[in-house]
């Protein structure tokens, strides 16, 4: 008993390994794919997709842009705009009162007209911050800093994009090819505004330290975070995010600065951001992370996935999510370890194979994928909104790839095995049916009287030759790929016939077999299977169901002792289809109870039950045998298989 329980332990463990590896495969070349970096791209999408997706956030007025636009280029008649003008700007600026200041232009030339008064408001404004270019390893392509500003009041604008040429991350901190360490404009304008709010940067000295202010500690960009894959982490970065508003901060023209047109409640006690906003000038980047950007709004422009977004404003969404994150606790997007990620595509990937295995229907295994795939979806997108950036490409290949391949091979091996059932079925339905029906009368004979060798010889010979054409017709059929039904005598039907034709044909061939209970009978009653002709049946129907009339046949010319009559009736009534064969033998007797429980009648029963019908054995009135097959003509039930 455990040697059998071991081998069958054996035989399912080896099925198992032949329908289940080919999931697995895919789920490896999947992680071999993502760490290679061939889903970086895709991954990408999904997640700027995603965030184009969330919902709106209120406008963060703690952030004001003035923005120098083609309007104001063309009412000053001059760019760059002029030392003079810009000073008067600042000026009227400081009148109002800001927090602090970022002067997102280059001033690094000192000999331009109005530069000495320009050069007074910059060393005269504590809360102003200058901008520099300083990560650029060929020092012809730095810029430097406004001279009369000191190093703690200047930032850089270096940016960092990434193959697609899309913006996402922004450098916080850095070292310079000289090693000395500087900060971002961002940096440097949430420094002073969260000083005055008594919060410092702790833990600064080192590149490497971790941006922490007060006990708030900014997530530092990886090189494999989420999707990303060995991507250039240089610096102390952080992955942008973006604050979802259709204008996340308000923008005021320089014009209306200089001409004192400025509410100053929006720039009291605010971050003020001075920068370019002209389309023609201005430094602008690609993002698909944000729906809105003032590029778009001013030309009134769709969402699309693709947006131009200005230098300046980026500068205005970093700055926001520094101070947002301390104050406010908006949490910084974050990600798991990559351990962790490789455990979820897994995981779902495996969620994949159960369902290729569970469910036997196509439809079932396509719909419960689809799904579970939605479900994924749904659970990624979420996630995000709450700041976490779970992997949702490679995990939905590897639940669709494993689950629909392990689907398709499970079906394939399961198809293969149904082939060879059904071979043999085949095979022991012709057996049964002819050689073994001829069997059974000899042996009866046996038992009943006395038969010469010679007779018994030849009917022994005719069974043994029965089998052998079995053989020979079930490899001819397997060999021209036909759907054919064998019978009696090394007859073969088609059947592709029509499925009255078919019946009438095995009628007048069972008739014709030696039974002896045929000899008796007086009245044979013409059959008219025409109410079945419009039943459409599949090949496998149509061949039970001739064999469910052969064998109801074979059994009255074998059972139906003293029968006269036989009478065959077909019906089409109240939306059933009905066969009746009728007979005044003997009637049910224990020997046909017994017969009840034999191959004929599981296989009638296991017809009624492909046709969603019933079988029924009844006794004739006044004497005989009633076989009843009926079924409903809406064949609501062949839809049916196709999802069980």
């Amino acid at each position: 008993m455990i040697a059998e329980l071991w081998e069958r332990i054996e035989q399912q463990t080896k099925s198992w390994r032949e329908v289940v590896l080919p999931g697995i495969a895919i789920i490896g070349l999947v992680l071999v794919a993502r760490l290679s970096g061939f889903l970086q791209f895709q991954e990408l999408m999904a997640f700027d997709h995603f965030m184009r997706l969330r919902p709106a956030e209120a406008m963060d007025t703690r952030v004001v842009i003035v923005g120098i636009d083609e309007n104001d280029i063309k009412t000053i008649s001059s760019y760059p705009v002029p030392d003079r003008e810009l000073a008067t700007a600042l000026l009227k600026l400081q009148a109002y009162h800001p927090r602090v200041i970022g002067l997102n232009l280059f001033k690094d030339l000192t000999g331009t007209p109005g530069r000495a008064e320009l050069g007074e408001v910059l060393s005269k404004s504590p809360n102003l911050v200058g901008i520099e270019k300083t990560l650029n390893s060929q020092e012809s392509f730095n810029i430097q800093p406004p001279p009369e500003l000191p190093p703690e009041r200047v930032g850089f604008v270096d940016f960092i994009v990434d193959s697609d040429g899309k913006l996402r991350r922004s450098i916080l901190k850095s070292r310079t090819w000289d090693s000395e360490l500087k900060y971002s404009l961002p940096m440097r304008l949430a420094q002073l505004y969260l000083q005055a709010e008594g919060i410092t940067l702790k833990n600064d000295s080192l590149a490497r330290d971790p941006i922490q202010f007060g006990s708030t500690r900014l997530t530092r960009f990886r090189r494999n975070f989420g999707g990303y894959v060995r991507a250039d982490a240089n610096g102390n970065q952080i992955l942008i995010n973006f604050r979802a508003h259709q204008q996340p901060f308000r923008t005021i023209s320089l014009t209306d600065v200089i001409n004192g047109k400025v509410n100053p409640s929006w720039i009291e006690d605010r971050i003020v951001i001075i920068g370019m906003t002209a389309a023609s000038i201005g430094e602008s980047f690609i993002t698909s992370a944000v729906k809105h950007t003032l590029f778009t709004f001013a030309s009134n422009g769709s969402d699309s996935s693709n947006q131009l977004i200005y230098g300046t404003e980026v500068q205005a969404h970093v700055t926001s999510q520094i101070i947002s994150t301390v104050l406010d606790r908006r949490p910084n997007l974050r990600a798991w370890p990559d351990g962790w990620e490789y455990v979820w595509i897994v995981s779902w990937g495996l969620l994949g194979i159960g369902l290729g295995l569970n469910f036997q229907s196509p439809w079932k295994t396509l719909l419960s994928i689809g799904v579970a795939s939605i479900g994924l979806t749904v659970i990624s997108y979420g996630s995000l909104l709450i700041s976490w950036w779970v992997p949702c490409v490679p995990t939905l290949l590897a639940l669709c790839g494993a689950g629909l391949t392990t689907a398709f091979v499970d079906r394939d091996l399961k198809s293969l095995l149904d082939q060879r059932s059904q071979t043999l079925e085949r095979m022991f339905e012709a057996i049964h049916n002819g050689p073994l029906q001829d069997l059974a009368v000899v042996l009866r004979t046996i038992g009943e009287e006395d038969i010469p060798t010679q007779p018994l010889r030849s009917q022994l010979q005719k069974v043994n030759q029965d089998l052998r054409d079995v053989y020979n017709s079930m490899r001819q059929e397997m060999l021209e790929q036909r759907n054919r039904l064998y019978l009696e005598g090394n007859l073969c039907l088609d059947l592709e016939t029509p499925l009255d034709e078919l019946l009438y044909q095995v009628y007048e061939l069972t008739l014709n077999r030696k039974f002896q209970c045929f000899t008796t009978i007086r009245t044979y009653i013409r059959p008219h299977f025409q109410p079945l002709g419009k039943c459409r049946l599949s090949t496998d129907q149509k061949r039970s169901l001739c064999l469910f009339l052969q064998e109801a046949l074979c059994n009255v010319g074998k059972h139906a002792v003293g029968a006269t009559y036989l009478d065959i009736v077909c019906t089409q009534e109240k939306g059933w289809y009905s066969l009746q064969i009728l007979d005044n033998g003997v009637g049910i007797s224990s020997q046909l109870e017994f017969l009840g429980r034999g191959r004929g009648t599981t296989q009638a029963q296991e017809l009624a039950r492909q046709l969603r019908g019933r079988f029924q054995r009844l006794p004739n009135s006044p004497q005989g045998t009633i076989c009843l097959l009926t079924w409903p003509v809406f064949r609501t039930w062949f839809w049916l298989s196709w999802f069980r």
